[in-house]
């Protein structure tokens, strides 16, 4: 009891008052952000991106981020490892192309960050990234 009122705490991942909406549920829209991409300590700033956030599958857990410019068709599959904080399980992007990371997002902004390679002329390229986006 608090304030005479009984408390219930909702099933992971679950929230509303009566704990039946998904947490995921929450954060699916369209979100505007610039990615920055750090190799060798220089910064490349991406191109303001659209990025879609939807629902992925049955496990409440799992969502998806993918840009919606066709041109560069990267989708992120995500985690949640709390209401608020997940981690990226894999990703879809150019051949040889590899990114791991994890990000914080909430109803209106995300931000995941983490290491991104790629193999060129036989030479692997290693770096970081960093994507802050908005509703």
């Amino acid at each position: 009891m608090l304030n005479n009122e009984a408390v219930c705490a909702c099933k992971e991942f679950y929230q509303g008052e009566t704990c039946d909406t998904e947490t995921r549920e929450t954060y699916v829209g369209i979100y505007s952000g610039s990615p920055v991409t750090t190799i060798e300590g220089i910064d490349y700033t991406g191109s303001r991106t659209d990025y879609s956030v939807v629902k992925n599958g049955g496990d409440i857990a799992k969502f998806k981020i993918s840009t919606t410019d066709t041109s560069n068709t990267t989708v992120f599959f995500c985690k949640l490892t709390s209401d608020s904080d997940f981690v990226i399980e894999s990703v879809d992007a150019a051949d040889d192309v590899t990114i791991s990371g994890s990000g914080t997002i909430s109803t209106t902004s995300f931000r995941m960050s983490g290491t991104i390679s790629k193999n060129q002329r036989g030479q692997t390229i290693t770096g970081t990234f960093v994507i802050n986006a908005q509703q």
